[in-house]
């Protein structure tokens, strides 16, 4: 048995990583990354906040600290031919694949980061594909995909199939729930749900395609036992995500910038939950010819506008003074009059997944991230990017 994490330098694939090797101390974890993460987020002007390290010496600090030598690093493309070698060369067991461009904005940014974020996506996900069909088809894959590829209509979002009805008649077998974008990312995203569904259907690969709502947080109890196995944590405009973006500002004493209307729902997981649960995956393997999807979400039902009066409430008592200011930025022309109301099917994670409560997450959020306050810069807080005509 051996387990592949690609993309396992990334936000969530680097704890992922440390996750698997401590559960499976006599099974090899194999990490694969290009380090583009690092380096988009530096050309945007953004800065992990929390200092992270090299992958080699993020690798030799789990060894010391953990006394186990069974997770390695290599810098590859997942875009590149040589990923099905090494695939044929692991045979791994479980493959987890993250090693995508994560960032909406930047893939509204300009042609090159649009046309960037279809290839790298794209391509590297039917490498994937190819690679597991090809050198090891009995391997479960565990894909990490976005719970923004679903459209909003209003309608309950079911988990990845349901039988819809339409002038009277309902569908006489499970069908993809209707899907929608108004980005490049998230339009990737989709295709790689459709490629994944043939991959399925007509190669009888086993594949669990996770649905993942935001995540938010800065630690896991894994990584949380020495500064060099911290992970990345962002907050700027392009690629931080909205309450780590809510944290940093009420930190420095700026207001929360709550673009439109706030009234637009999302949903929330903490890091620390989703680590658990897609470790967990790897001994939950999905049948041959299975495309299984999960809604990977714990907190289904707030607006912007609830998050950024959560992290208020908590920051109060944690000493600070925030503010929440709405309507400077609006940079996906989101003008929601009222907050929508439907019911989010996740019947895996309310099943299998223990669920921390957002306060008290984001009450041991407050000091991790206040300690390199020094560290976040004001000036990449706006939004680099808008969504509407040139």
């Amino acid at each position: 048995m051996s387990i592949l994490v690609l993309g396992g330098d990334g936000y969530v694939g680097w704890p992922l990583s440390v996750k698997l090797a401590l559960c499976h101390p006599n099974t090899p974890v194999h990490i694969v990354d290009n380090l583009g993460r690092r380096a988009w987020v530096s050309r945007c002007g953004g800065n992990s906040v929390t200092p992270i390290e090299e992958p080699t010496l993020r690798v030799d600090a789990f060894k010391k600290v953990f006394r186990q030598n069974n997770l390695h690093f290599m810098e590859m493309d997942v875009c590149s031919p040589e990923l099905e070698a090494l695939v044929r060369q692991l045979k791994p067991t479980v493959v987890y694949h993250l090693a995508q461009q994560c960032s909406a904005p930047y893939s509204m940014m300009g042609v090159e980061e649009a046309v960037f974020t279809v290839q790298n996506n794209e391509v590297g996900n039917m490498r994937v594909l190819w690679a597991v069909r090809q050198a090891a088809p009995d391997a479960h894959l565990i894909k990490l995909g976005t719970f923004g590829e679903y459209a909003k209509g209003g309608i309950d979002v079911a988990e990845g199939y349901f039988l819809p009805e339409y002038r009277g008649k309902t569908a006489t077998r499970p069908m993809p729930y209707p899907r929608a974008a108004d980005d490049i990312y998230h339009a990737s995203k989709i295709n790689d749900t459709n490629y994944i569904a043939i991959a399925c259907r007509k190669w009888n690969l086993r594949v669990t395609d996770v649905m993942q709502s935001t995540i938010f947080g800065v630690s896991t109890p894994e990584i949380e036992r020495h500064p060099s196995l911290y992970t990345r944590f962002d907050y700027d405009g392009v690629w931080g995500t909205v309450v780590n973006r809510f944290m940093a500002q009420t930190i420095l004493g700026l207001p929360m910038s709550v673009y439109g209307t706030g009234l637009q729902r999302t949903g929330l997981m903490a890091l620390s939950d989703a680590v658990g649960s897609l470790a967990e995956l790897a001994e939950r393997p999905a049948d041959r010819g299975e495309h299984r999807v999960i809604n990977h979400v714990t907190e289904r039902d707030p607006c912007i506008n609830d998050i950024a009066e959560r992290v208020a409430e908590v920051g109060r008592s944690n000493g600070y003074h925030p503010e929440i200011r709405r309507g400077d930025y609006n940079p996906r022309g989101e003008n929601d009059v009222e907050k929508e109301v439907y019911t989010v099917e996740n019947h895996y994670v309310s099943s299998h997944v223990s669920h921390t409560p957002f306060e008290s997450v984001l009450t041991t959020m407050f000091p991790q991230v206040a300690r390199f306050s020094h560290r976040i810069r004001p000036e990449v807080f706006p939004p680099l990017v808008s969504w509407g005509p040139a």
